[in-house]
């Protein structure tokens, strides 16, 4: 309701806007047309009246004077004649329409009163006169009715106010239109986010198809985005609430279980040790299964990765091999180590370090005996790429996109130990340093990359 009554108000000052900016223009345009019209006007009747002077004193001057009456008589009859009048030397009329006046010679302009009976101004002639004397004496006065100017005038004010109406209306019509248009689509993202905020956080605002995007297109392209981004964390969560729910059950059963056997069996301090014992590795399982959740959440907040410094890849991979080789030896697997050189990196050692112990990590347990790790350090154009590669059996093509999901674990049984955590890790240790990790078939075995940007020389 409130969003409507918004909508309706961002109308209403549109409109309003639009019609003070339509007057505010055509006003501005029609004061200039006018003052750039009425001094051509003025101009365009004093030539007129002039050149018409110089014809009828020409017509005068070359032909006898009642010829030269009868010429001027006939050309001032035409519709766009002039009125005139000629006297003689004494004042008397000898022909015209003009009122009988003395007429000072050159350009004046007076008021006749084309009635006796016309009483107010407004019924006046305004008349602009033009008087020559002749050689013999002879004054012809030549008069142009100013009305026609004014009518004119008034005709070209009429037909701008008219034109400027139909098209303020016009311009307001449409414009309306057109925001009504876009508010409309603003409305409809307004009411998708009122949808999504009651529940259904799969709607999404409509967009245009990519050759008519505007502005409103990418607004609801980065409101879809984001709800996107939205839905994908909400998913994450219940997926981590259910791993996590799924995955303390069985350690803390266990706990439950030891407690309980300890406590129905006759009193012994060596079964309530041997309970409490494993009751530790449990609750140490669930502590180490939180921590990792903890830092997990840490890396992808960007907590603590201020201080990045230099770090050799190279060498922390042979110094994670050693860690582990003793291990592996006894789990009868081989692990080596290929780095021809020092490759340098910015980021944290001790991030790096357990990404890769990770790695390995995972590798023992979930590959057989007699199984060869490998771990290369190699450069690749810009990057500095990170190589754990195993023999083993491999992972699906399915499931590499969700080994390195919370929880995920590719034995569905969960018999193998380990909180399917480890690789979580690893990736949001990677994601840290803008790296980009992935994984593919060794075929056999599974290879894992980690793209490091070097820094510049």
């Amino acid at each position: 309701m409130r969003l409507s009554l918004a909508i309706r108000s961002t109308r209403t000052r549109v409109a309003g806007f639009m019609v003070i900016l339509f007057l505010a223009a055509f006003g501005v345009s029609g004061l200039a047309t006018w003052l750039a019209l009425t001094a051509p006007v003025e101009e365009s009747t004093q030539a007129r009246l002039l050149r018409e002077a110089s014809l009828v004193t020409s017509l005068y001057s070359t032909h006898s004077r009642p010829q030269a009456l009868k010429l001027i008589a006939t050309r001032e009859k035409r519709p766009t004649g002039y009125n005139f009048l000629i006297v003689d030397a004494a004042g008397r009329r000898l022909d015209g329409d003009l009122p009988e006046q003395a007429y000072p010679d050159g350009l004046i302009t007076f008021k006749w009163k084309a009635s006796p009976l016309a009483t107010a101004d407004d019924d006046d002639i305004r008349m602009r006169v033009l008087t020559v004397r002749m050689p013999d004496g002879v004054r012809i006065s030549l008069g142009e009715d100013l009305e026609r100017s004014r009518q004119l005038q008034v005709s070209f004010l009429r037909t701008f106010i008219l034109t400027s109406g139909a098209a303020l209306f016009i311009a307001l019509a449409v414009g309306l239109s057109y925001v009504t248009r876009i508010l409309r689509r603003i409305e409809l993202i307004a009411a998708t986010a009122d949808a999504v905020s009651a529940g259904e956080i799969g709607l999404r605002a409509p967009v245009r198809p990519p050759e008519r995007r505007d502005d409103i297109d990418h607004l609801a392209i980065a409101m879809n985005g984001m709800l996107d981004e939205i839905e994908r964390l909400l998913v994450s969560v219940r997926q981590v609430s259910d791993d996590v729910a799924h995955d303390l059950r069985t350690p803390l059963a266990h706990l439950r279980q030891r407690v309980e056997v300890a406590l129905a069996g006759p009193p012994d301090i060596d079964a309530y040790r041997q309970a409490l014992n494993g009751a530790v590795e449990k609750i140490d399982d669930v502590l180490a299964t939180f921590e990792a959740l903890l830092r997990i959440g840490q890396l992808e907040a960007g907590a603590n990765l201020a201080a990045f410094q230099p770090v050799d890849i190279a060498e922390t991979a042979r110094a994670v091999a050693e860690a582990f080789r003793p291990s592996a030896e006894d789990a009868g697997h081989e692990l080596s180590v290929v780095a021809a050189r020092p490759e340098i990196v910015q980021g944290e050692r001790s991030l790096i370090t357990q990404m890769i112990a990770n790695f390995v990590e995972n590798a023992l347990i979930h590959t057989p005996n007699g199984t060869t790790i490998e771990l290369r350090v190699e450069r690749i154009g810009p990057f500095v790429r990170l190589i754990v590669e195993d023999d083993g059996q491999g992972v699906a093509s399915a499931e590499r996109e969700q080994i390195f999901r919370r929880f995920y674990r590719v034995d569905r049984s969960r018999t193998t130990p380990g909180s399917g955590l480890g690789l979580s890790l690893a990736a949001a240790v990677a994601r840290a340093h803008g790296a980009e990790i992935r994984a593919e078939d060794a075929s056999p075995g599974l290879r894992i990359l980690v793209d490091f940007l070097a820094p510049a020389p």
